[in-house]
């Protein structure tokens, strides 16, 4: 599995403070890419309750919470296709609940 991060996400990205997205990354290396190892993303095992993962209403988009308080860490990302057909993550912002404004 691949990871790609969208223009907004860098963006957000860049005016988190350094603690907050070293927060993201050890989340989603200590749960998220287990998680999808073990095939979460197809249904073979849940989420980890912990990121909180559930799909946007009417969207293609997946909401992840890593932190609900001081900070409010959260991202949205989608499945994709990469050009050779490999399965891709795509990561589209990153921040505080806001994002869920334009996700």
């Amino acid at each position: 599995m691949r990871f790609e991060r969208t223009a907004a996400f860098l963006r957000d990205a860049a005016r988190l403070p350094p603690e907050h997205y070293a927060m993201f990354r050890d989340a989603v290396h200590k749960y998220f890419v287990p998680a999808l190892e073990q095939g979460a993303h197809k249904g073979s095992v849940p989420w980890p309750v912990r990121l909180r993962i559930h799909k946007l209403t009417g969207t293609r988009v997946y909401s992840l919470t890593w932190n609900f308080a001081s900070p409010d860490g959260r991202a949205t990302f989608e499945f994709d296709t990469g050009d050779d057909g490999s399965p891709v993550i795509l990561w589209r912002r990153i921040g505080d609940h806001s994002i869920y404004d334009r996700p």
